[in-house]
């Protein structure tokens, strides 16, 4: 399962009206054969045995070009295009070249083979057709069977080396549009709108618009849109623009909410977004939130959000864009909010300089205090007559004073804000000090002294209140694995032993555990023993059935022992279906079932085994 080839994409179409030729390819390509296994030419050379990789080929035949050109297209709008076509060059109805050449039109990433006798069309009319192109290979009949195979690794193994350097090329010029548009914008208003423009064009969405945090309510408000069809979105933008959308409401509140990536495939269901009748208005009907991190805790503070008038699935490509363009389009917001709330401080600066509650001094470059201003709690220390013109020596603690002065001088040269703490004993216990010092000018800096005691002591009671809260978290973990455990009995068989009463949230966690165990242990039987479950109501017993049918989805059984007379009775109260589900009254008897139904397993297998032999 590690290995990538497994999730690369071996899908083939073969169009040839020939039966007789679909029964070769799919003998050649078929995976259990020596000739589906692809080694390393490297070991070979060195006399040391080839490390064998198995291609899974998943092939696909048409018989006419008509046929095969369907297939192509609903393969591409379904999300899994395929990595080569095979065409036999004479067809009736549509012969190989035309059949290539609307398939080309359909999906020109697609790799060919046009499947051509001696008789059939030559190389120089092929290339009149298409032109210069790598995308096709003439194989000649009758086929080898070695070059088949090789071609088909070959080829599909090119599709999708192509693919991964296209999206991350794809990727790449997303990054660099939106860095250049942040480093282009001088404030949020100027490069919030450009960059959505940037991603719906570039992402092919038809409606974008930026979610900022309202810390006064906890919530969201939308302060910028982008439309690709204004005229067609003025209802939409009317009630997005300024809106706003507590935690957990509308479209962006839920993905704030959740703080990750959420997909609305059918806006037309998201009865609780009042914007869901305007979207419709202007043809969209899916989108994706995609919850922002701005602040340096990573707490989400925006949601971008995407509208299209086709449902998108989870797509692996695009989360990756997304995310990557989130976590720029973050830093922005951060530092644009932060240059913002700069200006503003500097206009209001001389106002607001004495309403800040630190200690703030200007030095001079040999350590003379030029000004000063105290603090609204001055410490007796750091008194305005002791500062004023005096050097920093003769009033901080000789260490701090040392600090000071060497900190001043590189601030001075190299223009950086450089901080450092400090712990002082008073008469009143030890407090601490966070002291920080920039350059105004070439000839002095200014020193900032701030009493961060409490702000530590907040710190450190945060801290061990989330140790705290994460060894609750650890120890939920544990309850919750074992009040579900899944016990692998046999490589076919496994048991999941259930005590106690169910609950909607203790169901649920069956559900998962039962279906990803089966799925994971490629077990044949799942045996559900509710011996010790002293009763069950109706949502309990449909949640339970529910996760019998996903086992049997997977193509596994599913036994239910135990059933106690009070269950069974409450079951056929409420009319539960328990069809094509087998039951028995003990844990050993299911268990017994079950082998006998493994052993029946193994024979069938050693037969077909020997059969082949």
């Amino acid at each position: 399962m590690g290995d990538p080839s497994w999730q690369q994409n071996r899908r083939i179409l073969l169009i040839d009206d020939d039966e007789a030729i679909h029964e070769d390819f799919r003998r050649i390509l078929r995976s259990e054969t020596e000739g589906s296994t692809f080694a390393s030419p490297q070991p070979t050379l060195f006399r040391e045995p080839p490390a064998r990789r198995p291609v899974r080929f998943e092939l696909t035949s048409a018989t006419r070009g008509e046929e095969g050109l369907a297939k192509v297209r609903e393969a591409q709008q379904g999300g899994a295009p395929y990595a080569l076509v095979f065409v036999d060059a004479r067809m009736p109805g549509w012969d190989g070249v035309e059949t290539l050449s609307r398939i080309w039109k359909e999906d020109g990433a697609i790799q060919a083979v046009l499947c051509a006798a001696d008789s059939d069309d030559a190389w120089e009319e092929i290339a009149a057709r298409f032109g210069q192109t790598d995308n096709l290979l003439i194989l000649a009949k009758p086929f080898d069977p070695s070059e088949v195979r090789q071609m088909a690794f070959a080829l599909t193994e090119k599709w999708n080396q192509r693919r991964a350097l296209a999206e991350a090329n794809y990727q790449v010029s997303a990054q660099y549009t939106v860095t250049r548009i942040m480093v282009e914008s001088t404030t949020l208003s100027e490069g919030v709108p450009a960059l959505l423009g940037a991603l719906g064009e570039m992402l092919g969405f038809r409606f974008a618009a930026l979610w900022l945090g309202d810390d006064e309510s906890d919530g969201l408000r939308c302060e910028h849109t982008w439309s690709a069809a204004p005229d067609d979105s003025i209802a939409l933008e009317a009630a997005t623009r300024g809106a706003r959308f507590a935690r957990d409401a509308g479209l962006p509140g839920r993905a704030l909410a959740q703080g990750e990536p959420t997909w609305f495939s059918d806006l037309d269901a998201e009865a609780d977004d009042p914007r869901a009748q305007a979207a419709r208005g202007a043809g969209l009907r899916f989108a994706v939130e995609l919850p922002i991190a701005v602040r340096a805790d990573a707490q989400v503070a925006a949601v971008l959000e995407l509208m299209d008038a086709e449902p998108r699935a989870p797509d692996p490509g695009l989360l990756d864009v997304l995310l990557a363009v989130a976590a720029k389009a973050g830093h922005f917001i951060g530092s644009k909010r932060v240059e913002a709330a700069l200006r503003r401080s500097e206009a209001n600066n001389r106002a607001l300089l004495y309403a800040i509650p630190d200690t703030i001094l200007r030095i001079s470059s040999d350590g003379i205090c030029l000004d000063f201003k105290a603090s609204r709690d001055p410490r007796p220390s750091l008194r305005a007559e002791d500062l004023l013109h005096r050097h920093v020596a003769n009033v901080f603690p000789a260490h701090v004073a040392e600090q000071i002065t060497g900190l001043v001088a590189r601030a001075l040269a190299d223009g950086a804000t450089h901080v450092f703490e400090y712990q002082e004993q008073l008469a009143g216990g030890a407090r601490d000090y966070e002291v920080r010092i920039a350059g105004s000018d070439r000839a002095e800096a200014v020193v900032i002294v701030r009493d961060v005691t409490e702000r530590k002591r907040a710190e450190a009671e945060t801290e061990a209140r989330r140790a705290r809260e994460e060894a609750l978290r650890a120890q939920n973990e544990i309850l919750a694995a074992l009040s579900t455990p899944l016990i692998p009995i046999s490589d076919d068989i496994v048991v999941m032993p259930l005590v106690g009463a169910l609950d909607s949230q203790r169901t649920r966690r069956v559900q998962e555990t039962l279906v990803r165990g089966v799925a994971a242990r490629r077990a044949h039987v799942a045996i559900l023993d509710i011996t010790g479950v002293p009763r069950i109501d109706g949502p309990c017993a449909d949640a339970l059935l529910g996760a019998a049918t996903a086992v049997r989805l997977l193509g596994s059984e599913v036994i239910i022992t135990g059933l106690s007379p009070d269950v069974a009775r409450t079951l056929v109260e409420i009319g539960v279906d328990m069809s094509g589900i087998i039951t028995h009254n003990t844990l050993q008897n299911g268990i017994a079932s079950a082998m006998t139904s493994a052993n029946a397993r193994g024979r069938r297998r050693r037969r077909r085994a020997r059969s082949r032999g």
